[in-house]
């Protein structure tokens, strides 16, 4: 059985136990679809033998074909969480050497500035770099000088 499986349903506590193979989904793919539910059930996660067990309960009163719609939408989840997770998987070399281009770029251009290598960007001492200082419209000045100033 690859699909969850509705183990009990009871609209009159808006519960919904869904039953699914440990073997079919990892462990991280479940926490994942069960993530996406929080703003609309408490989630509770549990294992049973083979079987991991999905309990939702409605943090607000649901109806029978509308918990039945949730067991079918966690089942989708479940299958988006699952083809995400092999997707990082495979991509997983390219995704770190990317964050490391990144991290050894941004870092690199402090390292080379703290070496002498490159000129900083603004000097403080070379008067044609005050020009950052300027503020000719005040947006600088805080509101309570505004409000001190306009009261004067």
């Amino acid at each position: 059985m690859s699909q969850p499986q509705i183990e009990s349903l009871d609209a009159a506590t808006s519960t919904l136990t869904l039953s699914l193979d440990a073997g079919l989904y990892p462990r991280d793919v479940l926490y994942a679809a069960a993530y996406v539910f929080l703003d609309r059930a408490y989630v509770l996660l549990d294992r049973d033998g083979t079987r991991f067990l999905v309990h939702l309960r409605g943090k607000n009163r649901i109806d029978e074909p509308t918990l039945r719609a949730m067991a079918g939408e966690f089942a989708n989840e479940l299958l988006a969480q699952a083809l995400r997770h092999q997707v990082v998987k495979v991509n997983q070399r390219i995704i770190e050497d990317i964050t490391a281009l990144a991290i050894t770029g941004a870092a690199g251009s402090a390292a080379s500035q703290a070496h002498g290598d490159e000129p900083p960007l603004i000097d403080l001492d070379d008067p044609a770099d005050d020009g950052f200082l300027d503020d000719p419209l005040g947006i600088a000045v805080p509101w309570e000088a505004k409000k001190k100033d306009a009261e004067s």
